[in-house]
């Protein structure tokens, strides 16, 4: 029999599963979409007071959603949070609900961005005249998001967005992350991101690079950078099971 708490932790967990592929797929069109001649901005710095205003008013308003994503990323992973969950009962939708606060505060950065018109642009290149250079943009970040979804797979994307807590709850397990071994679970406490190249590809390539844009870039690949802080035994624990999966390849091939 299933109970309310392992009902409303599925629920929970649906939400985060379409939260999650909802809230990825509108960056991926954010970040994709390129930038047209009349929607370019300036090339040159604005000099009078009311552009430079609303310029700094743009980027201090885009910085605000920019923070407020980093600081739900890195907050709600505290121990004091999860035992928070843990307290009330909800310890099993803990993932879930981290992936949708995370995907709402993605939602509410794309909604209220502001690009002034008169915002300084560090590079701008027309892909109108150059259906080239487009189709190079365009095939570049999705690749980039084939290599994310595809890492996700590789993590145990189910995990992840909270969906096999709740089934392993329900058929009386113990929790999903106990089978794996100790050198994946030390792997995952510290990397549950896939590609950061592939990351830093959707974020810097693009045909327009405003400041606004170049602020969000930033932060975000240096948020990446430092949260991510895959070690050498993370490295020797992935060589090895490479090299695991050569020797099982090369078994079956033969």
């Amino acid at each position: 029999m299933v109970s309310f708490r392992q009902l409303l932790c599925f629920v929970l967990s649906l939400l985060s599963f379409i939260s999650v592929f909802y809230s990825v797929g509108k960056l991926s069109i954010f970040l994709a979409t390129p930038v047209r001649t009349q929607d370019a901005a300036s090339q040159t710095l604005p000099t009078e007071r009311t552009e430079l205003r609303a310029a700094l008013f743009s980027l201090l308003f885009n910085s605000i959603w920019v923070v407020l994503f980093v600081l739900q990323h890195s907050a709600m992973r505290a121990a004091v949070v999860k035992r928070f969950w843990k307290a009330i009962g909800l310890e099993l939708a803990e993932r879930s609900i981290y992936n949708i606060a995370s995907s709402y505060c993605l939602l509410l950065m794309l909604k209220n961005w502001k690009s002034s018109p008169t915002q300084y642009c560090l590079w701008f290149f027309d892909v109108e005249e150059n259906p080239t250079l487009w189709w190079v943009l365009v095939g570049a970040h999705v690749l980039s998001w084939i290599v994310v979804y595809g890492g996700s797979l590789m993590v145990d994307l189910p995990e992840l967005i909270g969906l096999k807590h709740v089934y392993y709850d329900i058929n009386d397990l113990a929790p999903p992350m106990s089978y794996k071994s100790r050198d994946l679970q030390d792997y995952y406490q510290r990397y549950r991101h896939p590609s950061f190249v592939a990351l830093s590809v959707v974020l810097w390539f693009t045909n327009g690079m405003t400041i606004d844009r170049s602020l969000l870039a930033s932060v975000w690949t240096l948020y990446m950078y430092l949260a991510w802080n895959t070690t050498k035994v993370d490295l020797q624990y992935q060589q090895h099971q490479l090299e695991r999966k050569r020797a099982e390849l090369a078994r079956v091939t033969n």
